[in-house]
């Protein structure tokens, strides 16, 4: 056994260097440990802050969606049933697709039965339904859109497949929504229930090739 006093310091002394050496690094480490913890707990707290804040945002989307889908359907609806009558209904359905809000249209009816049937526009009843229904979801987007938008409604042969039975009830819807929602309507039309329905109204005729405007009313 060295019993050295000199040597035993020496050795004491590499000892203790290696001790506060680690002790140090260890310090080190658990100071790193609380930093990096801290952070963590500040990240899972942002996590946490924006999943509320995007479930908010989600739900105010899909809160403002319900209620332009419902305007659009009651809307919709109450132009078929004006112009058609009977029991015909404007149903959107919206699912999300890729990510998306995506946006299918049904006309629904009894058809004089007893069994509820859903029908895309285009099958149901012909090509005036379709005019009907496009006409009226254009005017319902119109009211729907946030900001509003301002000024008068220009349609250009509003409806031309509606058959002659059904275009005074198209000519009174018309004027409704004008009158209802006072929104001046400016249209080019053939239709002579819907100009005979106008406020003023102007006939454009044409003759060796040069048109000529005169006011009929």
């Amino acid at each position: 056994m060295n019993s050295d006093p000199g040597a035993l310091k020496q050795s004491l002394d590499r000892v203790k260097a290696v001790y506060h050496r680690q002790r140090g690094e260890e310090l080190k480490l658990l100071q790193e440990k609380e930093t990096r913890e801290k952070r963590l707990a500040e990240v899972r707290d942002s996590a946490e802050c924006l999943e509320r804040v995007r479930l908010l945002l989600q739900e105010a989307a899909s809160h403002a969606r319900e209620q332009g889908r419902r305007q659009v359907e009651f809307m919709v609806t109450q132009a078929l049933q004006f112009v058609f009558g009977g029991d015909l209904d404007f149903k959107v359905v919206i699912e999300e697709k890729r990510d998306r809000p995506e946006a299918e249209f049904y006309v629904c009816s009894n058809y004089g039965g007893d069994l509820r049937v859903e029908t895309a526009p285009q099958d149901a009843r012909g090509g005036g339904v379709v005019d009907v229904i496009s006409l009226a979801l254009r005017l319902a987007l119109l009211q729907a859109f946030r900001p509003p938008v301002g000024g008068p409604v220009i349609l250009d042969e509003p409806a031309k497949h509606v058959s002659e039975e059904f275009s005074p009830q198209v000519a009174q819807f018309l004027k409704s929504f004008s009158q209802g929602l006072g929104r001046q309507v400016i249209m080019v039309s053939h239709n002579q229930h819907l100009a005979d329905s106008a406020d003023v109204a102007y006939l454009v005729e044409m003759s060796q090739g040069r048109s000529s405007v005169r006011r009929v009313r």
